[in-house]
């Protein structure tokens, strides 16, 4: 076999080592510098923690705050007191324990129940709803205090006093409660005969008052008698005390006779028939 024969056997296995050992510095190389994968290994997929997006996870309970329940108060007595308040306070006192429920739309809502006949400490029935579904109900209890604009007196008044203007002023002091018989507005009271004693700067109760008796028993009265456009006058006695508009008993002094009728003025006593 001639030499050149040879050689050109020799060639593949010549150019296949070393393209071999080209690759084997190559890799050493990366290796060294960091850059390349470590033989037989397997490339790893990931992600970097910037690229995904921030999971929160979702609260198991929430809780019921003081702020609420002090809300779901006041609006409830706002509605139930409509135009007759001009301030409500309300101070939430308990429960003391914290309030939970499902996590969800939240709604407090106060259950009417009876009057309200006293402000003051009082407890109110409170129901949770969580996605309009009652959840739980509640006992808060809460200090209350109204306060509305009323009439007062500026001097101490006494029984068969007749209250005038003069007498009268406005305050705003707290109510005893929903029900209650305060004077709001001083026409109220103005002309009023006052039956029992009324201390200066005390609110006007309407159970202290009541109208003037402008018919007196025993005094002398003018009996009219009416019929149609016929008006007929006679004098009389009056057999008892009586206002304007007031059923009275007069005894007729020319017929003797006693006969009913209504008090239409001061010493006045109308008699239809």
């Amino acid at each position: 076999m001639t030499l050149r024969m040879q050689a050109r056997e020799l060639l593949p296995s010549v150019i296949r080592w070393h393209l071999a050992l080209t690759a084997a510095v190559l890799c050493a190389g990366g290796l060294a510098e960091g850059k390349g994968p470590l033989p037989d290994s397997k490339p790893k997929v990931g992600f970097s923690a910037a690229a995904m997006p921030a999971v929160t996870a979702k609260p198991a309970t929430q809780e019921v705050t003081p702020a609420q329940l002090q809300k779901a108060v006041r609006t409830y007595l706002e509605r139930r007191l409509k135009g007759k308040a001009a301030e409500i306070e309300v101070q939430i006192l308990g429960p003391d324990e914290p309030i939970t429920v499902a996590p969800g739309v939240l709604e407090v809502r106060v259950k009417g129940r009876g009057l309200l006949e006293n402000f003051g400490r009082r407890l109110f029935d409170t129901a949770l709803l969580v996605d309009g579904k009652e959840v739980r109900t509640l006992r808060v209890l809460a200090e209350v205090t109204v306060s509305a604009d009323v009439v007062t007196v500026i001097r101490t008044v006494q029984p068969q006093d007749t209250l005038e203007e003069g007498d009268l002023a406005m305050a705003r002091l707290p109510l005893p409660g929903e029900s209650h018989d305060f004077l709001t507005e001083p026409e109220q009271a103005i002309g009023k005969r006052v039956i029992r004693p009324i201390r200066a700067e005390a609110p006007v109760r309407m159970s202290s008052l009541a109208i003037p008796e402008v018919v007196q028993k025993g005094a002398d009265v003018t009996i009219e008698f009416k019929h149609g456009g016929l008006l007929i006058q006679a004098s009389g006695t009056s057999k008892m005390s009586g206002h304007v508009g007031q059923a009275v008993t007069v005894l007729n002094q020319d017929s003797k006779r006693e006969v009913r009728g209504i008090v239409v003025g001061p010493g006045v006593v109308r008699v239809e028939f």
